[in-house]
Order: C-alpha cells, then sequence, then structure tokens
C-alpha cells in the first residue's frame, strides 16, 4: 500500500507526497455569481453582455510534480473549467496549464543563486511573480491578464534566478512575496504567444522579462520595486506588434500588502487591439492598477480592495475602470471564503457583480 504524507503536516508547505513517488497539490475556486459572466484572457468577449445567477466551477488546477534527480524536476498542470460554448455547454472541460521540465543547476557561485530554467508549457515572467503577492487570483486575473494584454503560460521556455543571496527563510514564510532573492531576482522568457490554450498562428516569437529589487533590504526589506517587458508579435497572421513596459512597486508586510503598478505599449498577446482600418497595426494602450489588503493581527479576517484603469487609442474600445473589494475569512491555510463586490464603468455600460468565493488550496 502507498504511504501518503501530507507536506503541510510536516514542512508546513501545501502538497500531498505520495510515497517517494510523486507530489500531488491542488487550487480550487467554487464560487456565486451574481453579475455579469466572467470571462479570462484566452476567451473571446461576447458581442453582447451576458447576465448570470449561480453557483459554479470558476477554476480548478490539479497539479503533479516529481524530481528526477537533484537537478531535474518535471510538473504537470491540469486546469479544469466550465465550457460555456458550443452543444456541449455546462460541462467541465479540461486543459494543460503546465507541461514542463525543470532544470536546477548546481552552481557554486556566491552572486548567482537560485538559478533555474523551465522547458515546454512554463510560466510567463510576470504573472506568477504577481499572483504570489496578490493571492486574489480567485477572484477574477490579475489587471495585466484581466485586459487581455498576456497570459500566464506558454510554450517555451524560461530562466530565472537571484543576483546575490537568498532572502531570509522566516521573512519569506511571514510575508506574500514572490522574490526569494535579498536584492535581485529575474525571469526571461522565449515564447510563441499565443499563450497555453492558444494555436500558434505565425513564425514570430515573444520575449519576456522581468527584474525585481529590494532598494532597501537590510533596513525595509518589504519593499520591492520590479519591471517588465514584452517585445515581438501578436499572436495573428498579420503580425502586428506587442511591445509593453510595465513598472511594479509593493510593500509585503505580515499584516499590509500594497501593490502600485503601471504599463504601456502597444498591442496584445490575441491582436484584439489593433486597428480597425489595418489589422497590421497594433493601438497604443495604458493602465494602472492599484491593490491593498490589511490583515487584522492573527485573526482570520481581511480586508482587501482593488483599483484598475484601462485605455485604448482611437477609441474603438471602451475605456473602463474597475472598483473591486471584499473581506476575507480565513478559515486555516487551505481554506478561504472571500465575498467581494466589483464595479465596472466604462462608456457603453456600467455593470455591477456580486461574488462569494470558495477557496480550497492543498
Amino acid at each position: 500500500m502507498i504511504p501518503f504524507t501530507f507536506l503541510f503536516a510536516q514542512e508546513k508547505e501545501k502538497g500531498i507526497q505520495i510515497g517517494n513517488i510523486v507530489e500531488m497539490s491542488g487550487n480550487w475556486f467554487i464560487a456565486y455569481r451574481n453579475g455579469v459572466e466572467q470571462i479570462h484572457a484566452d476567451e473571446n468577449t461576447p458581442e453582447e453582455t451576458i447576465e448570470e445567477n449561480q453557483f459554479l466551477l470558476k477554476r480548478s488546477y490539479f497539479t503533479l510534480k516529481k524530481d528526477l534527480n537533484e537537478v531535474f524536476s518535471v510538473r504537470y498542470t491540469m486546469d479544469l473549467t466550465l465550457d460555456t460554448e458550443g452543444d456541449d455547454a455546462g460541462n467541465i472541460e479540461t486543459r494543460l496549464k503546465y507541461l514542463y521540465l525543470k532544470v536546477k543547476p548546481k552552481i557554486e557561485s556566491e552572486l548567482f543563486t537560485g538559478t533555474f530554467l523551465e522547458v515546454g508549457m512554463v510560466h510567463t515572467p510576470w504573472l506568477d511573480y504577481e499572483q504570489k503577492i496578490n493571492t486574489y487570483r480567485v477572484q477574477d486575473n490579475m489587471f495585466i491578464e484581466r485586459n487581455k494584454i498576456i497570459n500566464s503560460a506558454d510554450f517555451g521556455f524560461m530562466i530565472g534566478g537571484n543576483i546575490g543571496p537568498k532572502m531570509d527563510t522566516d521573512f519569506l514564510k511571514k510575508t506574500n512575496t514572490a522574490m526569494p532573492g535579498k536584492y535581485l531576482s529575474y525571469s526571461f522568457g522565449l515564447y510563441n504567444g499565443g499563450g497555453y490554450s492558444g494555436a500558434e498562428k505565425n513564425k514570430n516569437k515573444l520575449v519576456e522579462g522581468r527584474i525585481s529589487v529590494r532598494p532597501f533590504a537590510n533596513s525595509l526589506p518589504q519593499i520591492q520595486v520590479s519591471s517588465s517587458f514584452i517585445y515581438g508579435k501578436a499572436n495573428a497572421e498579420n503580425n502586428p506588434d506587442l511591445k509593453q513596459i510595465h513598472g511594479f512597486v509593493t510593500y509585503s508586510g505580515e499584516q499590509l500588502t500594497f501593490i502600485a503598478q503601471a504599463h504601456s505599449g502597444v498591442g496584445d498577446f490575441r491582436a484584439k487591439y489593433i486597428d480597425e482600418a489595418d489589422p497590421t497595426v497594433s493601438l497604443k494602450n495604458q493602465g494602472m492598477s492599484y491593490f491593498g489588503e490589511y490583515k487584522f493581527g492573527k485573526s482570520p479576517w481581511a480586508l482587501w480592495g482593488r483599483y484598475d484603469s484601462f485605455e485604448v487609442d482611437k477609441k474603438q474600445f471602451a475605456d473602463i475602470q474597475r472598483y473591486i473589494g471584499g473581506i476575507t475569512y480565513k478559515m486555516n491555510d487551505y481554506l478561504r471564503l472571500i465575498a467581494d463586490y466589483e464595479y465596472n464603468i466604462s462608456k457603453e455600460e456600467d455593470n455591477h457583480i456580486y461574488e462569494v468565493n470558495f477557496e480550497i488550496s492543498f
């Protein structure tokens, strides 16, 4: 009989170790939603606004990991969600989110630490970083992905690591921080550009990267400053440009988390923001977002809020502002109950969304 060991019982990390064979983990978003239908970055926006009032499965991620040896490991992540299109609408559909080989070379260096390489269907540099700081993916996508600029995974490879020593382990456990390096972390990758659910439509590749620093690593390590970029062509036959610059400042403390970010550039990964008269021309777009969370001491309660503003030139697309906020009750390290409200403002229409989300993470 294969023994099951719960890692969080020993190391306080999420995951279930099945003997010495494989590690299993999951993340499920179950919700009651009353308002406009949720549209993800890899889905087409419907011509008419769809209202819904239902209990639903927003997302369900199931992950298997295996260390092949001290250098090589593999990851397999399934993404399960509700199919909303076609004759099989209402069924749960399954697709791959991550499928890659990870390499951690043994580098004897005090300058380069934590170096790794992912090859296959891998993380993109930015969103994996942000979602470790803003943990409310259960409510909806992060700002850049919500506005369909880029996706969270793609076919290609990514290399990352730190410049300098690793941050104190106790500090990392107490805060929502995605940067294990004490002074600087980085990640760079080369991708097809269509995201993990998009077929390749041209011969171009996207170059993406991120650099994050702690300017006051010894006195105020909670503060991080980051920048990321995307350079290449959108995933379309007419090859419109996709060029984006992104700036990000965050404070990650035990009780308070605050994020301020802005981006500016042209195009998007699915060639949505293009000129109607000339589909080879990408439209300039820009936006900003603020997020904050306050945890009430050692109690299970937290308040959080977010504001987004996004604009596209030439007004082919409605500029939009989003006000999002909610209250969270953390039952334990693996269960959270989140009630939230979202108000969207645009020239076309305003809408309200009310949700109760149940997040299960193990």
